[in-house]
C-alpha cells in the first residue's frame, strides 16, 4: 500500500507554463498598457497563464497567489489576488478597445512564430481565413450582454476569424447573444484584412463564410479588396424554388457519381450578386442539387427529396473544387469547441460585458500559444507538417509536465524526470522558443 506524506519540496504539475511564459514575453503581453491601470501587462499575463492551463475563472487565480513557479514562469514580479485581478480588469474595461487592439497585435505576433500552412489550388498557394460566429452558453446568469442566442439558450454570440489549416485565431469580437451574425461583419472583415496582411504580406487569401453572411456588402468588401482576395460564401436560398433549381441543374450542371436512388448535379450558372443597380460581375454562383428517390437503406420515398446547396465565389476553379474547399470550412466548428470546452472559455467570468471582451481577447492569445505548442510538438524532420493537435491534448501533454523546482544559489532550475516521455519534446520546444 502506498503511503501519502507531505514534503517541503516545490513540486509543480504545470511545467509547460515555462514555455507559455516564453511565448507571452515574445508576444509582448507584459508591455500592454492601460491609461487607468499601471500594471495592466501583469494582469493580462497572469490571466493568459491561467488560460493556458484550461482555466478562466477568477477563483482559480486565487490558487496561484502563493505559487513561486507561476510567478517565475510568466516573468511576474508578483501574483495578484483574485479580488485585485477582478478590480483591475474592471478599471481597464473603461478603455477596453485600446487594450483589445494591443491584444490583437500580440495574437498576430504569436502566429508569426508558428507553423502556418495553406491550401494549394491549381498549383497556387492560398491562406484560408475562416470567419464564423458561435454561441457561448451563459444561461442562468445576469451578465451584461447575455441574451437569447440562435441555439435557443441565453449567452453571447461572438464572431471569430481563424487563419491557416491549423486554425490560429487572428481576430475575435464578443457580441450580445441576440445580435445577428451579419451585423457589424463587414467592418470586422475590413479590420481583419489589415491584420491578415500583417502576418503574410502579398499572396492569396481565401475567405470562407456561412450563409448567415450571404450579403452583397460582404461579397463586395472581399472581392473589391484588391488582387489576391478570394471568397466562398454559402448562399442563403431564401424563397427560391427547389423544383426550379432542379431544372436548372439538369440544364447547366454535370451529373456526378452517387449511390443508387440518388442523383447529384454540380455546376456554375451566370448569376451575380446584385444590389439595386450595382452588380458584382466577378462573383459567380456554384451549385449542388441532389435528388433522392430512395433513402440510404434503399426504401423508396413517396415523393422525391430535393436538396439545393449553392455558393458565391470569385475563384476560377471548377465547381467540384469550390464545394470541396467550402467543406473544409466546417473545421472551424472544431476550433470553436477547442476554445469553449478544451480551454473552458464558454462561461465568461465577469458580469460586465466590457471586461468579458478583454477576457476573450486574452483567450485568443492563450489559444494561439497552445496551438503553437501543439503544432511544434508534432513537427519532425521528413514528415509532412499538416496534422493538428487538439488543445485539450496540448494542455495534458505539454502544459501538464510535472517536475521539481529547485533553487541553486540565485538561479531557479526546473527538474523533469529523465524517463518522462515528453522530456525530449519539452527540451526541443524550450530551445526553439527561447532562441532570438
Amino acid at each position: 500500500m502506498i503511503q501519502i506524506k507531505s514534503t517541503t519540496e516545490t513540486i509543480e504539475s504545470k511545467g509547460g507554463l515555462i514555455l507559455a511564459g516564453i511565448i507571452a514575453k515574445k508576444a509582448g503581453l507584459a508591455g500592454i498598457k492601460s491609461s487607468l491601470v499601471k500594471t495592466a501587462g501583469a494582469i493580462i499575463t497572469s490571466l493568459f497563464g491561467l488560460m493556458t492551463e484550461g482555466k478562466s475563472d477568477f477563483e482559480s487565480m486565487g490558487e496561484k497567489r502563493g505559487s513561486l513557479f507561476f510567478k517565475e514562469a510568466l516573468g511576474l514580479k508578483y501574483v495578484y489576488a483574485k479580488e485585485t485581478e477582478r478590480l483591475y480588469l474592471a478599471r481597464m474595461s473603461e478603455d477596453a478597445q485600446e487594450v483589445i487592439e494591443q491584444l490583437r497585435a500580440s495574437a498576430a505576433k504569436i502566429i508569426r512564430q508558428a507553423p502556418l500552412h495553406g491550401l494549394w489550388i491549381q498549383g497556387k498557394h492560398y491562406l484560408p481565413a475562416d470567419i464564423d460566429t458561435t454561441a457561448m452558453d451563459n444561461s442562468k446568469t445576469k451578465k451584461e450582454g447575455v441574451s437569447r442566442t440562435y441555439q435557443g439558450y441565453d449567452g453571447y454570440h461572438p464572431i471569430v476569424a481563424y487563419v491557416g489549416k491549423e486554425g490560429y485565431m487572428l481576430d475575435s469580437e464578443l457580441r450580445p447573444g441576440s445580435q445577428h451574425c451579419q451585423k457589424g461583419t463587414v467592418a470586422f472583415i475590413k479590420g481583419f484584412m489589415g491584420r491578415l496582411h500583417g502576418i503574410q504580406s502579398g499572396g492569396r487569401f481565401l475567405f470562407r463564410l456561412d450563409s448567415g453572411n450571404d450579403s452583397f456588402d460582404t461579397l463586395k468588401a472581399i472581392s473589391e479588396a484588391g488582387r489576391g482576395h478570394y471568397c466562398i460564401i454559402k448562399r442563403n436560398k431564401r424563397r427560391e424554388n427547389d423544383e426550379e433549381w432542379l431544372r436548372k441543374a439538369r440544364r447547366y450542371g454535370k451529373r456526378v457519381e452517387s449511390r443508387k436512388g440518388k442523383r447529384v448535379w454540380v455546376g456554375t450558372i451566370e448569376v451575380h450578386p446584385r444590389k439595386k443597380e450595382e452588380i458584382l460581375e466577378g462573383v459567380r454562383c456554384v451549385f449542388e442539387v441532389i435528388e433522392r428517390k430512395t433513402d440510404r437503406t434503399g426504401n423508396r420515398l413517396l415523393f422525391p427529396e430535393i436538396e439545393v446547396n449553392s455558393w458565391w465565389t470569385n475563384l476560377g476553379c471548377e465547381a467540384e473544387k469550390v464545394i470541396e474547399l467550402y467543406h473544409g470550412h466546417a473545421t472551424s466548428e472544431q476550433f470553436h469547441g477547442e476554445l469553449k470546452h478544451d480551454m473552458d472559455i464558454e462561461r465568461l467570468p465577469s458580469g460586465r460585458f466590457a471586461v468579458n471582451k478583454i477576457v476573450l481577447a486574452v483567450a485568443m492569445n492563450a489559444y494561439n500559444a497552445l496551438k503553437l505548442l501543439g503544432q511544434k510538438s508534432i513537427e519532425q524532420k521528413n514528415r509532412r507538417k499538416l496534422k493538428r493537435k487538439r488543445l485539450g491534448k496540448v494542455i495534458r501533454d505539454v502544459i501538464c509536465v510535472a517536475g521539481k523546482l529547485v533553487k541553486h544559489g540565485r538561479e531557479l532550475v526546473f527538474k523533469i524526470h529523465e524517463k518522462e516521455p515528453m522530456l525530449p519534446v519539452f527540451l526541443r520546444l524550450n530551445a526553439e522558443l527561447d532562441c532570438p
